[in-house]
């Protein structure tokens, strides 16, 4: 008999309503809550349905996908936008805005010899003295995978016998 585990047993199961988590309900009714409040002073007829209307935006922007809220990938959407048009056009309007930003269009150039380049500092690696085995029964009839530096060179294991 085997026992049934959920995939993500780790991560707990919130309680909302409508399949949105209480903390998002929260944070939208406390900020519509906010914006009632201030907007009460300045413009009073329409307090209620800014606060309202605020309320709602802010459990639709923090809505996750992916792991990211709605929010964060409108505006990383908006980013690349800009950076790619700017790496198109580096004369326009969009290559003002991204320096205006501080962004770099080098990230939206694909340089394949740096995007492919080995790690700096990689150290060669020798394994021809390494024998692996499948099980450790193996290890007595020396009967395993042998890295070797060439083809014609034989197993360190029969280098040791002779």
């Amino acid at each position: 008999m085997a026992a049934d585990f959920k995939s993500h047993i780790l991560s707990r199961d919130e309680k909302g309503f409508g399949g949105i988590p209480f903390k998002r309900l929260l944070f939208g009714g406390i900020a519509g809550g906010f914006t009632y409040t201030v907007c009460r002073f300045a413009l009073p007829d329409i307090a209620i349905p800014v606060g309202i209307i605020v309320a709602i935006l802010l459990i639709a922007l923090t809505a996750p996908r992916g792991g990211l809220p709605l929010w964060m990938r409108l505006w990383l959407n908006l980013r690349g936008s800009i950076l790619l048009a700017a790496a198109e056009n580096p004369v326009g309007m969009a290559a003002e805005v991204a320096r205006m930003l501080s962004l770099s269009t080098d990230a939206a150039l694909l340089d394949g010899h740096r995007l492919f380049a080995p790690p700096a500092g990689l150290v060669e690696v020798d394994l021809s003295e390494w024998v692996t085995f499948a099980r450790a029964r193996d290890l007595d009839r020396g009967d395993g995978l042998v890295f070797v530096g060439s083809p014609l060179q034989g197993s360190p294991l029969e280098e040791e016998a002779l």
